[in-house]
């Protein structure tokens, strides 16, 4: 009797084993398969704008299209107003341009321009205290946007905290992630990102300095 109790406890405690396991390997599949292809989406921009046309071949700088005003505050993203200093009219042989300029600047339509960042509500940044202050460069956050292509861009559909899809000829940062087919997707400002910068500059970490 004794040992057909002990059979049968074993037989129980290998089932739930079983159990345990195949519930843990499932987790793992949504967890690192599933749930970032549901929790993310992927994104293009409206006009296929070229940075290294601008950056490299024209010789643009990022403060020329996102500038500081006399009193430090920052532009954003361009509108349709900066844009059209240059292209009022088309001058290239991109079909982009060509969109933009029928599409955008003929009707003064503003672009709807997709973040490549966009930090939450509670968030208060101040691109005045990093560049200006700190001079610390545009593509420490953002990237090498003026030196390859962004491809696309990967939302996340609950934070709205993104990552920036390159080629994979774009160098890695401490926060990239390799994805398949070659692809290098840089890491986002997400707050990890932001206070481990602050600490090697020796910098406050303080609540209040970033959320007010």
């Amino acid at each position: 009797m004794k040992m057909r109790d002990i059979s049968e406890s074993q037989r129980q405690f290998a089932l739930l084993g079983g159990i345990f396991a195949a519930a843990l390997v499932v987790s793992l599949i949504m967890g690192w398969i599933l749930f970032p292809s549901l929790a993310y989406a992927r994104k293009a921009q409206p006009i296929n704008y070229n940075p290294p046309l601008h950056v490299e071949q024209i010789g643009i700088t990022c403060d020329t299209c996102h500038f500081f005003y006399e009193d430090g505050s920052w532009a954003g993203i361009p509108t349709l107003e900066t844009c059209v200093d240059c292209h009022s009219d088309i001058i290239g042989a991109s079909p982009e341009e060509e969109k933009f300029v029928n599409e955008y600047v003929k009707k003064n339509r503003e672009v709807k321009w997709a973040l490549y960042v966009k930090q939450p509500e509670c968030v208060s940044f101040s691109h005045s205290s990093h560049v200006r202050m700190a001079k610390i460069a545009c593509e420490t956050c953002h990237g090498p946007q003026g030196h390859s292509d962004p491809k696309d861009y990967l939302a996340n559909r609950i934070t709205n905290y993104s990552y920036v899809v390159y080629d994979p000829r774009v160098p890695l940062n401490a926060f990239t992630i390799i994805r398949d087919k070659g692809e290098t997707v840089w890491g986002t400002m997400r707050m990890d990102e932001c206070t481990a910068c602050h600490r090697s500059r020796g910098t406050s970490t303080a609540c209040f300095i970033c959320h007010k």
